[in-house]
């Protein structure tokens, strides 16, 4: 019933075929240590993304989270960026410190991924994105997925899925449409009322539809901007020695 997949065309047989699909990824960087060649181990492994930090500093770059060691992404984190980049891993901005965030904009030669965060300007929390970055990653032709974690859509209390497309609208009316995603982060307590668990997500589709979003671009926020993005940066490897 359900099958590993680390490519787009992957992605599509298995759909065909009525299978549910799982893309390996790493969060945070440290699990590469010091070695760079750790970084394709891990993508002949089949990991599709990896996000370059999380709750901390670590030797890539700075953490949204961290104490600035680095004052954004380390000499040895543009070593990472650029490796990432030949072996085809996609690099998530999801956790990183807003330096190093601009820092992997200047350096990465493909466009990234913030596979779960959310808007700044509805809540501001460390882990959100300002609406300057959500318009820098539209700008670099990369993809903005919102996340349902009550504490990056709410201050105090419960978060409810209005709160959650309040996020959503937001990010599309500055980003556009076409860079922005979904990333429900369910293992990482990301819950709200009205979307709980993987079998209340058709209640944002319902709710996309009954905002007048059309068929297209529903499509395109529930994913295929997420995969526009994987087949660039595994084009621009199968490109590379």
């Amino acid at each position: 019933q359900v099958a590993l997949c680390s490519t787009p065309d992957e992605l599509a047989a298995l759909k065909h075929a009525g299978k549910k699909i799982i893309m390996p990824a790493i969060e945070n960087g440290y699990a590469i240590g010091r070695d760079l060649s750790n970084i394709k181990k891990f993508r002949e492994a089949g990991v599709v993304y990896m996000t370059l930090c999380h709750n901390g500093d670590n030797d890539i770059c700075d953490s949204a989270r961290g104490a600035g060691e680095h004052g954004g992404l380390s000499a040895f984190g543009r070593s990472v960026v650029a490796e990432m980049n030949r072996v085809g891993m996609m690099i998530d901005l999801s956790h990183a410190a807003e330096k190093s965030f601009y820092d992997v904009l200047e350096t990465s030669a493909v466009p990234v991924v913030c596979s779960h965060s959310s808007c700044k300007s509805l809540c501001d929390h460390p882990r959100n994105l300002t609406d300057e970055q959500l318009s820098a990653i539209a700008a670099n032709g990369g993809v903005v997925q919102i996340t349902m974690y009550k504490g990056f859509l709410v201050k105090e209390g419960e978060a409810t899925l209005d709160d959650f497309m309040r996020h959503l609208e937001h990010a599309i009316a500055v980003a556009g449409a076409k860079h922005v995603g979904i990333g429900t982060d369910f293992d990482g307590d990301g819950t709200i009322m009205g979307c709980r668990d993987a079998s209340q997500l058709i209640n944002v589709t319902r709710e996309l539809l009954r905002r007048g979003y059309d068929e297209a671009t529903i499509a395109d926020i529930w994913g295929r901007n997420w995969l526009r993005v994987m087949s660039e940066v595994q084009k621009y490897a199968a490109q590379k020695p």
